[in-house]
């Protein structure tokens, strides 16, 4: 590990001001990635700016309609929140994936700018339609996910750009949300993930429903025409196979033949089927 210059600005305009006037300056909060980054000197910033003891990027809280979960908040926090309605399975997430070390000090925010793939947050967030609130020197911008997502990976933030909070839409925008995902042992990241997003009309009919798949492809992907598909259709009347492998083909096309791709393929069909099966209100055909 290379030594740096460690940095600890009093505020979210402070941190933006240090990472212009720092060419290379990185952010750290829970370091779960960067520290690993910095051990192999895959990374070697001249200078960290920690946003550790920030209050304003930390915390739980509503504004307006809107759950605002700040950008420094570990999954350890976030897990045991007590969220009402399909906001509830926001902690579920977090608080199975990897580890208790893991989740005691990885942020929801630095999982969404490492923008690992596999990482749960990026299918989450994307899945459920959060934005993801931004400071910069000339302000803050609020980016949905595929503003905020580059589409080969990673994200779109410039130099100074500090990522402060995750909206996640009010209660009332879903009835339910499912979130299954496969992975070789418990404290690993997923193989492939899958977040089912259902919203019925009074009597029953389906007013929207949106499948988004993680892990299995660069950056999540919403597979936008099957889930148009299934609005106005009752729940009974849905085929979840068929949907599972229309899910595959919007989603998975064109990816090629190798067994690892036919492996994602099959993985994403399975996980479809069983987010589909939690999320619509009755039993289905």
């Amino acid at each position: 590990m290379k030594a740096f210059s460690y940095l600890r600005p009093a505020d979210g305009a402070e941190a933006v001001g240090l990472l212009r006037a720092h060419p290379g300056a990185r952010v750290i909060a829970g370091g779960q990635t960067l520290l690993l980054a910095l051990k192999e000197r895959t990374a070697q910033p001249p200078v960290l700016v920690s946003l550790r003891g920030i209050p304003e990027l930390s915390g739980i809280r509503t504004d307006g309609s809107e759950l605002v979960v700040g950008a420094t908040t570990t999954y350890a926090e976030l897990s045991r929140a007590q969220l009402p309605g399909w906001q509830a399975g926001i902690a579920a997430v977090a608080g199975d994936l990897a580890d208790r070390p893991v989740r005691t000090m990885g942020t929801l925010g630095g999982a969404l700018c490492a923008a690992e793939p596999r990482y749960d947050a990026l299918a989450l967030v994307t899945g459920v339609g959060a934005r993801l609130e931004v400071l910069a020197a000339d302000g803050v911008r609020v980016l949905e996910p595929a503003e905020f997502f580059a589409p080969t990976g990673g994200t779109r933030l410039a130099a100074g750009d500090l990522l402060t909070a995750v909206r996640f839409p009010s209660t009332s925008t879903w009835d339910a949300v499912a979130f299954e995902k496969f992975r070789t042992r418990v404290f690993d990241a997923a193989l492939a993930s899958v977040c089912c997003a259902v919203r019925s009309d009074p009597d029953g009919t389906l007013a929207e429903v949106q499948l988004t798949v993680g892990a299995a492809v660069p950056v999540p992907v919403v597979a936008v025409t099957t889930g148009a598909a299934l609005t106005g259709l009752q729940p009974a009347e849905v085929d979840v196979d068929a949907v599972a492998r229309d899910v595959v083909t919007e989603v998975l096309s064109g990816r090629g033949n190798a067994s690892a791709v036919q492996y994602a393929r099959e993985l994403v069909a399975a996980l479809t089927r069983r987010a589909l099966l939690r999320a619509l209100p009755t039993p289905r055909s």
